[in-house]
């Protein structure tokens, strides 16, 4: 029997966490067996408030789980642990015996203040992965959905932890199991785990796995250099275009410019940082290639409506992810529990 712990801090995704348990409640009344059990926990056994406002009430404290096999951490981006002594201790005591640790979406961000990732390759969501880059150096981030990298989990969405189940319940019980607990979902397109997160372009009709190779192509290079710009030209080139084209078939797959897109992306780079990581204005715009605060000020009002001070200034930590969530779309992968991947 595999037991899971779901550790729930502050700003928790619901639908991620229903998609670790569900699957594995299904595959218990598929298989007529017992075979996989859980507990939903909290620092100190009181209720939880999701990042939808719900309220969840653990069957437990963190420190009163005995031995388990799997912690999987829920948590928003900005959530801390309370008692940052007690719950690192408590998780520390947990891998000492054998258990795994793993991280959905934001909770990355708490485990690697307390160091539990470093050195780790970890899956990020590319909505944090700016912001993660720029507080954690020690964090080996990738782009692909999920990531198993010895005794540590890390999982880029909702849906990653569905199909890291699905791995789960193959492994634990049967392939044919895991295939009608996918069935019971309506849950199809099963993908290996090297599958990249499916990213939007700004079109709401797209995403980026869509779209042509060469057009892939720019998007990548117009991703690698934020910091330091590059040159449209220059990516027109190295797809193998003339820049007349490379505006136009742009245009057309993306919806907007490559100049526009190529702004958009740093712009969204640095609203990561300014709401997830206490660098200063003038740090977060030389960080994505701005000389000036004023001229990054004033493409940032224009961007998303408010400036970059008023937005740190005034978001609560429910709606900053309310903030980023506009461009964060579904993205699933499926892994074997017993996978591992090379440090």
């Amino acid at each position: 029997m595999t037991h899971f712990t779901f550790l729930c801090l502050d700003d928790f995704p619901v639908a991620a966490l229903s998609m670790a348990i569900d699957p594995l409640r299904a595959a218990n009344e598929i298989s007529s067996e017992q075979r996989l059990s859980w507990n939903v926990v909290s620092e100190d056994g009181q209720p939880v408030v999701a990042s939808s406002q719900m309220s969840i009430n653990p069957d437990k404290p963190l420190p009163d789980i005995g031995a388990t096999d799997v912690v999987i951490v829920f948590a928003g981006a900005s959530a801390h642990f309370k008692d940052r002594r007690a719950t690192a201790g408590s998780l520390r005591r947990l891998l000492s015996h054998g258990a795994k640790l793993g991280a959905v979406s934001g909770a990355l961000f708490a485990l690697a203040e307390e160091q539990f990732f470093d050195g780790y390759e970890c899956s990020a969501h590319f909505c944090y992965t700016a912001a993660l880059q720029e507080k954690y150096d020690r964090l080996i981030l990738n782009d692909t959905l999920f990531t198993v990298d010895r005794n540590r989990l890390t999982f880029a969405g909702t849906s990653a932890v569905f199909e890291f189940m699905l791995g789960v319940i193959a492994e634990e019980i049967s392939e044919p199991v895991a295939v009608e607990t996918a069935c019971w979902f309506q849950y199809a397109g099963l993908r290996d785990a090297d599958a990249l997160q499916i990213l939007p372009t700004y079109q709401k009709n797209h995403t980026r796995d869509g779209l042509p190779a060469s057009i892939r192509t720019a998007i990548e290079l117009f991703a690698d250099n934020i910091e330091t710009k590059i040159k449209i030209e220059d990516v027109s080139r190295k797809v193998g275009m003339s820049l007349r084209q490379l505006e136009r078939n742009f245009k057309k797959e993306t919806g907007v410019s490559p100049g526009t897109y190529y702004r958009k992306l740093r712009l969204d780079a640095a609203r990561q940082k300014l709401l997830y990581t206490d660098k200063t204005l003038q740090e977060v715009a030389l960080s994505v290639g701005y000389d000036s605060t004023s001229s990054f000020s004033l493409n940032y009002r224009r961007e998303f409506g408010q400036s970059p001070t008023q937005e740190r200034k005034n978001l609560s930590r429910g709606s900053r992810q309310a903030a980023l969530a506009v461009r964060t779309p579904i993205a699933s992968n499926l892994v074997f529990f017993d996978q591992q991947r090379a440090s």
